[in-house]
């Protein structure tokens, strides 16, 4: 068995020398026919783009979960929806349409924050595109941001101050520092 492996190798090293060949097989009046396609380059820096899908919509709020929390050096403020209802409410118009909502002021006032911090809402684009954060002192929008809550506890932010393509709705969170 040995001896018929070891006479088997010469033979397979023969055999795959002839199949590599020794030279062209080609007409030597034919052109080779192969086509070069240019592909784009791109800069180091740029980044792929993913195409925009909106956000799924999310689950209304239960009645015993917190509708949204605003946060101050440590603190944490977290109202229930009914507590969010019993807050003053503040009217803003812009554009003609009129806004009904718990100011800004007065979350930052129920989380115990200093007039001068900077707020930063955390919520969806009014596109529904993407997630969305604006960044304002209080003392620039607090008065005249509200929060609006529809029928399934969303929340939604409304401005005079804040640029309306900066609106943002499904409001999750502000955090004052």
């Amino acid at each position: 068995m040995r001896r018929l492996l070891l006479a088997s190798v010469p033979l397979a090293i023969l055999f795959g020398a002839a199949a590599c060949g020794d030279g062209a097989d080609e007409d030597p009046g034919v052109e080779p026919t192969a086509t070069v396609f240019a592909t784009p380059t791109t800069g180091s820096n740029e980044q792929p783009q993913v195409p925009d899908t909106p956000v799924a919509q999310p689950t209304p709020i239960p009645d015993h979960l917190p509708i949204i929390q605003v946060a101050f050096a440590g603190k944490l403020y977290a109202p229930l929806r009914s507590e969010f209802l019993a807050l003053p409410k503040e009217k803003i118009t812009v554009g003609g349409k009129t806004y009904e909502g718990v100011s800004l002021a007065t979350l930052g006032e129920k989380a115990g924050a200093r007039a001068g911090a900077i707020a930063t809402i955390n919520g969806t684009r009014m596109d529904n595109l993407r997630l969305g954060a604006v960044r304002f002192t209080l003392t620039e929008i607090g008065a005249s941001t509200v929060f609006v809550m529809d029928d399934t506890g969303r929340i939604t932010l409304a401005s005079s101050t804040i640029p309306t393509d900066q609106w943002l709705k499904d409001i999750t969170g502000i955090g004052l520092n």
